[in-house]
């Protein structure tokens, strides 16, 4: 039988046009929409009705819209401060959370101390609410959110304005909570962004399932414990280069599966090698087991460098790395050299026959793009405007890019059964799947739970994939998986839930 090329290395689509440059994306719950933020430019296709932040009435620019992957349709949405290089996550209720943010215009405020709300809701009335009387504790650019065990956002660090590189001027060198902390400190002072001055913006955090967080930046990885808030474990530093920006690196958690214990790993990889526009992009990758007796870290080399990595997870439990440049560092006009292939990593083999070469896109995904997994398995990637002011198609090399591409992976390319209804766990500890069988073997039956996350620079905020413990009954045509054992392991929150059939998702 013949092989297709797409069953060998995944098929690249075009699928829309996202209305704003998409430096920012998240998934709206229970959907194949998808929120795009921009800065607050002339970069944007999308207009509104109606009265602007500065008074003004009519039709004004519109900086982020919600984007269909069904059909490639977009709506703008209102925002009333600048979302540059902003952060954010989801609350419990999948209430999406956008902070920080950048200088204001005249036609939005300043959102450096911004706290934006969306809530989705049915037909297209939804949309962004600020009070700007509730706020951060600190002005940040370029902070990092992660979810906590108990559900809430943890905000970490960036710089107070506008800067290429952090530095003690600018350095916030805290974190605080979203709802705030309890108790009359509502920021808590954390000296490891002091010492890792001054490549730690955008810091690497990620929930581990003992309710602490790893962190990485710099080159420097600790362990902070989330009921002390103290660190309670510093681990090697990671070889190489600084893997923050403006060095730009991406990370990963890997899978948390009942066949590997749901011990964490933490994979890093790529990065620039210097603050240069001729730096070359780092092919390096390291990974570590941080709650391990002895961790240390284990580095392997991609096929090739890579600057400003998106990592995403995959239904299958591996993990995509796209976008990004092979020259430069990441900001406005530094990098050139784009690297088009995707490459896929596969946690569970052993070291040397991990990576492997997907088909390449013939768009370039530069400084402000984004990728993230979609609810039927497929990538979605989108954005890149590596420009300080925006460039047309045709007047650069790199144009600020609006077109929205879809990647499927080899794995979708096998006959698939259609995805299945939204499953409410509150109240219950097991979770039980109905469907037609489409193989004789049900203990090749696997399924998780993926959340995407928060998605801008190369960081993937509150990004997770945990692998569910069950049994599956040919006869009756039901799986029955148990819910995650703790929130260390899944916060609290909405998730795709993934079956694989033989690897097939």
């Amino acid at each position: 039988r013949a092989v297709s090329r797409a069953s060998l290395g995944g098929q690249w689509d075009l699928i829309g046009h996202s209305g704003v440059s998409a430096m920012h994306a998240v998934m709206r719950p229970f959907s194949e929409s998808i929120l795009f933020l921009e800065r607050v430019q002339a970069s944007t296709f999308a207009r509104m009705q109606g009265t602007s932040e500065n008074g003004n009435k009519g039709e004004h620019f519109a900086w982020s819209t919600e984007f269909s992957a069904n059909d490639g349709q977009w709506r703008a949405l209102d925002v009333k401060s600048n979302m540059f290089c902003s952060a954010g996550g989801y609350l419990p209720d999948g209430t999406i959370v956008s902070v920080a943010g950048g200088q204001p215009s005249d036609e939005v405020q300043q959102g450096y101390d911004g706290i934006r709300l969306y809530k989705p809701c049915n037909g297209t009335r939804c949309d962004w609410k600020q009070d700007f009387n509730v706020h951060l504790q600190e002005k940040r650019w370029y902070p990092t959110v992660e979810s906590l065990a108990n559900g809430d956002l943890f905000i970490l660090g960036g710089s107070n304005h506008a800067a290429s590189i952090n530095n003690e001027r600018v350095n916030v060198p805290n974190f605080e909570t979203f709802p705030p902390l309890p108790g009359p400190r509502k920021t808590i002072d954390f000296p490891f962004l002091v010492e890792t001055l001054p490549h730690n913006l955008y810091p690497i955090v990620h929930l581990l399932p003992d309710k602490n967080l790893f962190i990485l930046a710099n080159t420097q990885a600790v362990i902070l414990s989330t009921s002390t808030w103290k660190i309670t474990k510093r681990l090697p530093d990671i070889p190489g280069p600084p893997r923050n920006y403006p060095l730009t690196g991406g990370s990963v958690i890997l899978p948390l599966t009942p066949e590997n214990n749901f011990e964490p790993e933490i994979l890093v990889c790529g990065g620039a090698t210097d603050f240069s526009t001729q730096a070359k992009g780092v092919a390096s990758c390291g990974r570590i087991a941080p709650l391990s007796k002895n961790p240390a870290w284990e580095m392997e080399d991609m096929p090739f460098g890579r600057m400003m990595p998106d990592m995403a997870h995959l239904a299958d439990g591996s993990i995509v790395i796209v976008n990004g440049a092979d020259t430069g560092t990441a900001g406005f006009d530094r990098a050139s050299d784009p690297v088009l292939h995707p490459v896929q990593y596969l946690p569970n083999e052993r070291k040397g026959r991990r990576f492997r070469v997907w088909n390449p896109s013939v768009i370039a995904r530069m400084y402000h793009s984004v990728a993230f997994m979609l609810p039927d398995s497929s990538l979605l990637v989108a954005g890149s405007n590596p420009n300080g002011s925006p460039v047309e198609y045709g007047e650069g090399e790199f144009p600020t890019e609006f077109r929205v591409e879809r990647f499927s992976p080899p794995y979708l390319f096998p006959h698939r059964p259609s995805e299945a209804a939204a499953v409410d766990l509150e109240g219950s500890d097991e979770i039980t799947l109905e469907g037609t069988w489409y193989n004789h073997y049900p203990e090749t039956v696997r399924v998780a739970l993926v959340q995407p996350g928060f998605i801008t620079h190369s960081t993937h905020m509150s990004q997770r994939y945990v692998g569910l413990e069950g049994e599956a009954h040919k006869e009756a045509g039901l799986v029955r998986v148990k819910a995650p054992a703790t929130s260390g392991l899944a916060p609290p929150g909405h998730y795709m839930v993934v079956v694989l059939l033989d690897g097939v998702p």
